[in-house]
């Protein structure tokens, strides 16, 4: 085996061991055992270090392990029963031993060819498509973090495909590094196997190592330990009591704990609803009132137009009965007959022809400044009258305006922030009525399958425990696929 896999083996025993020193006396125990692929073990040895963090003179060890042997020194032990005592003289004890005992975990490794069961020796003689899948029997419901690892022969194997596990490239060797949770509580739906399909032309597998520890899982169980309090309970029912609240539609009463944060934050945004919804009701009032004030004035636009285009009208007939009994006539001049249209342009075409006579005659002077004082005047009227109409179609187009801003306001009190309100706080019940059937089922239930995991994965040892004494266990397994 190369040597970076080597470090790879070592760090998985270190990790999932927790080797490093604790601050108490500590057994560690490396059960090192070999065993063919259907799980039937050929040798165990328990090696064992008593970890002797206070420098006792003697260490008390209870044990059920046959052919004790000191593997660290000469120091020398008793064994009376299960009392196992050493002289320690302030040092740690390593020692070795064997048993009979059954092993709470072990890899049990099957083997498919094209669909038919077969042998390691039987797959390196033919080839085809091949499926291996790795398990663990276990005798005690103590959950257990397994990890497997297997070097890849160099040829043979195309078109690997793993399942829980990934293939690394190590010195140019590939080894598969796959991962189990053998024993856990069925529910919480934990990979319990290792896959791996692949192309098989003559592959020649040999063995895998297999590395198994509760410790991990008790370590984690025992930080979730610790971060839980009488202040969970605590929170808990007050979660409930918010929880019950929003479900009957009542006040959400006060809480101390993190479901103050909830109720806080609920209150803020029911509030702030309600805000808006009131808000929403006025601008709909208010549009509405705008709108009835420009439908008055826009029915009245058409008699203010007509107005005014009478008031137009009255000027230029009184104009045309003036240029008719003017002396302009006399001077074989056309005389036009104004009108809205054309008043303009008629009288600036008569001013331009007078102009050059009005310096030799005072009357043609005097008759181009009334036509240009005229032109004057109904430009002013026109102007009055463009206003008018201006004005009017801009309360027309205002009142058209209101009139959709009143509906878009009720729309919007009426199917938005009504609707919203309503839609928010109907979720607001359901989840709470959701939040009610988790606390009291799934949560209560997951609280029970964690405990259970919890005492479960203190007893994850080989050798007994000896009283006062934590226990650290790795199984380290060799499986032989021939």
């Amino acid at each position: 085996m190369c040597k970076k896999l080597t470090a790879v083996l070592m760090a998985l025993i270190l990790a999932m061991g927790c080797v490093s020193a604790l601050a108490e006396n500590t057994k560690h125990e490396r059960v090192f055992v070999v065993a063919g692929a259907d799980g039937t073990v050929q040798s165990l040895t328990d090696s064992i270090r008593l970890e002797n963090a206070d420098k006792a003179e003697e260490i008390r060890d209870r044990t059920m392990l046959t052919g004790i042997l000191n593997a660290g020194g000469d120091e020398a032990f008793t064994l009376e029963g299960e009392a196992l005592i050493w002289a320690a003289n302030g040092k740690d004890i390593v020692y070795q031993g064997t048993s009979d005992k059954a092993l709470p975990v072990v890899p049990t490794v099957s083997l498919a060819l094209d669909g038919e069961t077969v042998t390691a020796e039987e797959l390196a003689g033919r080839s085809g498509h091949a499926e291996l899948a790795v398990t663990f029997t276990h005798v005690e419901s103590v959950p257990y973090l397994a990890a497997v690892v297997m070097l890849l022969p160099e040829t043979g194997i195309a078109n690997l495909q793993a399942e829980n596990a990934l293939v690394m490239s190590l010195s140019g060797h590939s080894a598969v590094v796959g991962w189990a949770v053998p024993g856990a509580d069925e529910s919480l739906k934990l990979p319990d196997t290792i896959r791996l399909s692949f192309d098989a032309d003559h592959a020649e597998l040999g063995w895998l190592m297999a590395f198994a520890s509760a410790d991990p899982i008790d370590a984690v169980c025992g930080e979730i330990d610790s971060r839980l309090s009488g202040e969970l309970t605590k929170d808990i029912r007050e979660v409930k009591e918010v929880l019950t609240a929003l479900r009957d539609g009542q006040a959400l009463p006060e809480a101390q704990g993190k479901a103050g944060m909830v109720t806080g934050k609920i209150n803020e945004l029911n509030a702030g609803l309600k805000t808006l919804d009131d808000s929403a009701k006025q601008l709909a009032e208010g549009a509405g009132q705008l709108n009835a004030g420009l439908e008055t004035l826009s029915e009245n636009s058409a008699a203010l137009n007509d107005g005014a285009d009478a008031v137009f009208a009255g000027i230029l007939d009184a104009a045309n009965k003036q240029l008719a009994a003017s002396d302009l006539s006399a001077t074989g001049l056309a005389v036009p007959v104004l009108t809205a249209e054309n008043y303009e342009k008629e009288l600036t075409g008569l001013i331009a022809l007078l102009q050059p006579f009005a310096l030799l005659k005072p009357e043609v002077k005097t008759a181009v400044e009334s036509l240009q004082a005229l032109k004057e005047q109904l430009g002013q009227v026109k102007t009055f009258v463009d206003g008018v109409k201006a004005y009017t179609g801009g309360v027309d187009q205002a009142s058209g305006g209101a009139k959709q801003l009143a509906e878009g306001a009720a729309a919007l009190q009426s199917q938005g922030t009504g609707a919203l309100q309503s839609s928010i706080l109907g979720t607001e019940k359901l989840g709470a009525v959701t939040g009610l059937a988790f606390m009291d089922n799934q949560m209560s239930r997951a609280m029970r399958i964690y405990e259970a995991t919890r005492d479960q994965a203190k007893n994850g040892g080989y050798d007994l425990r000896p009283e006062g004494m934590k226990t650290v266990t790795v199984y380290i397994i060799r499986t032989d696929l021939k």
